[in-house]
């Protein structure tokens, strides 16, 4: 109020000056007559020019600045009747309901009762103030006072009362923190000031749920079938909510992925496995589970963890039908036997895949043995035959039937890593390799007699010379 007075003043103390009269700056003197008058002429002010004066004076901080404004300084205006003892305010809440959550809607309504007579009123500024949950200081709410001017009020009961509504307060939304809430009106006449009593609110949060978690998805899916996880979200006051969805890979016992949303209670909440890349081919064959957490700004919860899905491998190749043959039709256990198996590359994807391929074979005497060492092949979209030519078996499977199977890296088209094809005819029951009526069965027979004769020659002169 005094800057104001003091700016009013300069004005109107100048502005007669500046219309009616001259005001010669410097030591030169007025100048009369015309031609050859070679003094200096007098320059005169305007109000522009006073007031650059003065707000060159105020940034220098002349003091010469004080004079001037205990010189146009004015005492404001009391009278003796003026009453500032028994003025009235208070803050009320409508709807009237002190338990508020964060989005609930209100208004804050100021009212002040004025003792004074219109003739003698002045304008009162009203601020309300605010102690917001986990601070330790009021704050002004309102940028700029409401007002209430000297005519704006009506008489109740005997009492000048006069109402207003702030604005700038409708709802907690942007709370961080629950709790006490406290609101004060802070009144003043450009003089005298007032502080209302508290208006308590206690504010409260209501954490949100999801329900009915489930997966969509085809029943034992690939990586890459549409996989969605869905939950309903519900939340009782309203708010914004952060939803977490956390995949795990349980065979590693780590955490995968995870991604987040933000949804408005109401509704399902969907997260495209697709969409987010959750699973690439190198996961096929593995189990996975999941969890959520989902919070509103002021709690944060969690659920538990569920399983789902299992994925199957991705069929990258097809297979045919093992196939044995002996080289001797009888069967023996010593000859050699070509174990083969037709196989193709079957991803469209991939214009060949490098397959490591296993022989085993399966008696009675020898179960599930290593026929052979693998051997990796590079497969395409056309058919080919991949060969083993082994000698598998030892005496003690003669007379026996076998199995075989044939083991790979890759998955085949009945999401399989091995194929099996059982043996029906058995093995010759043959044991010894040789006819003994044979050239080379008498050639064996006489090298041991030989053989037997050599060592007790041996024996004979060493010991019974």
């Amino acid at each position: 109020m005094k800057k104001i007075l003091i700016t009013f003043m300069i004005f109107f103390l100048v502005l007669p000056m500046a219309a009616n009269c001259a005001i010669t700056l410097g030591t030169g003197g007025s100048s009369t007559g015309g031609g050859g008058g070679g003094g200096g002429g007098s320059r005169q002010t305007s109000i522009d020019n006073l007031l650059n004066v003065i707000k060159d004076a105020k940034s220098h901080g002349d003091p010469k600045l004080d004079e001037l404004k205990k010189l146009l300084y004015i005492e404001p205006f009391v009278t003796k009747n003026y009453d500032t003892n028994n003025f009235s305010m208070g803050l009320a809440i409508e709807p009237d309901n002190k338990t508020l959550t964060r989005n609930d809607q209100f208004k804050i309504v100021a009212t002040v009762g004025n003792p004074n007579p219109i003739e003698i009123r002045r304008v009162l500024y009203l601020d309300l103030e605010a102690l917001e949950p986990g601070e330790k200081a009021f704050r002004k709410v309102n940028s700029i006072p409401q007002m209430i001017m000297n005519s704006e009020y009506d008489e109740v009961n005997g009492k000048n009362l006069s109402s207003t509504t702030f604005p700038e307060l409708t709802s907690f939304s942007d709370l961080k923190t629950v709790g006490p809430a406290v609101l004060r009106l802070h009144v003043s006449d450009g003089k005298n000031e007032w502080i209302s009593d508290n208006l308590t609110l206690n504010i409260i949060n209501r954490p949100p749920t999801l329900t009915n978690l489930t997966i969509q998805a085809p029943d034992r899916p690939r990586f890459n079938d549409p996989i969605t996880y869905l939950a309903d979200l519900s939340d009782p006051d309203g708010d914004l909510v952060n939803i977490t969805l956390h995949i795990l890979d349980e065979s590693q016992k780590r955490e995968l992925k995870n991604e987040t949303q933000e949804a408005m209670p109401g509704k399902r909440v969907s997260f495209a496995a697709n969409q987010y890349g959750f699973f690439d081919k190198t996961d096929s064959g593995k189990n996975f589970t999941y969890y959520y957490t989902f919070g509103d700004g002021i709690v944060t919860n969690n659920t538990t963890i569920l399983k789902g899905p299992n994925l199957r491998r991705s069929a990258t190749i097809w297979v045919g039908t093992p196939v044995v043959t002996p080289d001797d039709a009888n069967q023996y256990w010593w000859q050699n036997y070509n174990f083969s198996v037709e196989m193709k590359n079957q991803d469209p994807t991939e214009p060949s895949v490098a397959v490591t391929v296993s022989l085993f074979t399966d008696t009675p005497a020898h179960p599930w043995k290593t026929a052979s060492d693998s051997k990796t092949v590079t497969l395409t979209q056309q058919p080919q035959t991949v060969y083993f030519n082994v000698k598998p078996f030892d005496v003690l499977d003669a007379n026996q039937t076998f199995g075989f199977r044939f083991g790979y890296s890759e998955t085949d088209q009945h999401q399989r890593d091995h194929i099996d094809t059982a043996w029906i005819k058995p093995l010759n029951a043959k044991l010894v390799r040789y006819d003994l009526v044979s050239g080379l069965g008498i050639g064996n027979i006489i090298a041991l007699l030989l053989l037997a004769l050599l060592v007790s020659i041996l024996v004979e002169r060493r010991f019974y010379r």
